[in-house]
């Protein structure tokens, strides 16, 4: 079957005259490649620019994202909008509506039900990759990403239930440090819970040093405002932005639901089919079997 181009929107900017070589080089190279989809050339350049640039490095992001997709079509194809309707009850993510003073987008992921059975990393995966893969099109190349990760509300259940799936974990990891086509610039952790050593024992034998660089605890404000001015934040976090739950709009209320659905759900859906044929593969290693074990962990 025929794949159409990526359906991606890179904030509606084209190629600059700059980057015309770069581009052109990389989709020389996916000519070559029997097991890749082709793709746009505003694509290519976020991948070129998620790398700084580096031909030898996006070519390989650009392999390890469609073959991840691949590998992962419970996380990254078949899109059902109505699960995702349900996963967006319980989870928030919001995007702040002012840049860092270097530029840098800020998102923020948080608990909105705090019931751990509630809970299902599966759906919240797949709730990500769907507001991320959105979210990444409709902003185009930006200088960076800062995330907030607040942890208000997580219980020893929540982890509990995330360590019965541990393949997901790991594939996830690997997806932010390998596949992933941004610039992350910061991972922080805010009201951090008691139990986050268990939660490090878990993840720490998967993060490269880049990846531990970028990653910031706190359990109060103060010492995230280096990073992040705390006038940025949305107002139940004492900033001056509007309050998470309208920042969180992107499927808070049922009009902006129904935005999702009519002019999101085919979106999803082409590029969840656009992904690389593994029979095509030279490497028939999976992608997720990366360097890294886990700890036995007891949950008490």
């Amino acid at each position: 079957m025929q794949l159409k181009e990526f359906p991606f929107k890179n904030g509606g900017t084209s190629v600059p005259k700059e980057r015309k070589e770069d581009v052109a080089s990389v989709r020389n190279w996916l000519q070559h490649q029997a097991h890749l989809p082709r793709i746009s050339d505003e694509h290519i350049l976020l991948f070129l620019h998620s790398n700084y640039y580096s031909v030898e490095k996006t070519k390989n992001t650009i392999d390890s994202y469609f073959v991840i997709r691949a590998e992962n079509p419970e996380s990254f194809s078949n899109w059902d909008t109505a699960a995702m309707e349900t996963a967006f009850k319980t989870y928030e993510l919001a995007s702040l509506s002012k840049v860092t003073p270097d530029g840098y987008k800020v998102i923020l992921y948080r608990l909105k039900d705090t019931d751990p059975s509630k809970f299902i990393f599966q759906d919240a995966l797949r709730a990500f990759f769907a507001y991320n893969d959105v979210k990444i099109s409709e902003d185009g190349i930006v200088p960076g990403y800062i995330v907030l990760f607040d942890m208000k509300g997580c219980t020893i259940g929540h982890l509990a239930r995330a360590t019965t799936v541990m393949n997901l974990v790991k594939m996830f990891m690997v997806y932010i440090q390998e596949c992933h086509p941004v610039r992350l610039k910061g991972v922080h952790i805010l009201n951090t819970a008691a139990f986050m050593d268990k939660i490090l024992m878990l993840i720490k034998p998967l993060m490269k040093s880049g990846l531990i660089d970028m990653l910031h605890m706190h359990s109060t404000l103060d010492s995230l405002a280096p990073h992040v001015p705390l006038d940025l934040l949305p107002e139940d976090y004492g900033g001056l932005a509007k309050p998470t739950a309208e920042l969180h709009g992107f499927l808070n209320t049922e009009k902006q639901y129904m935005t999702l659905k009519n002019e999101y759900s085919d979106w999803l859906k082409d590029s969840g089919n656009l992904i690389a044929d593994l029979k095509k593969r030279p490497q028939k290693k999976k992608l997720s079997a990366m360097e890294g074990s886990f700890r036995s962990l007891a949950i008490d």
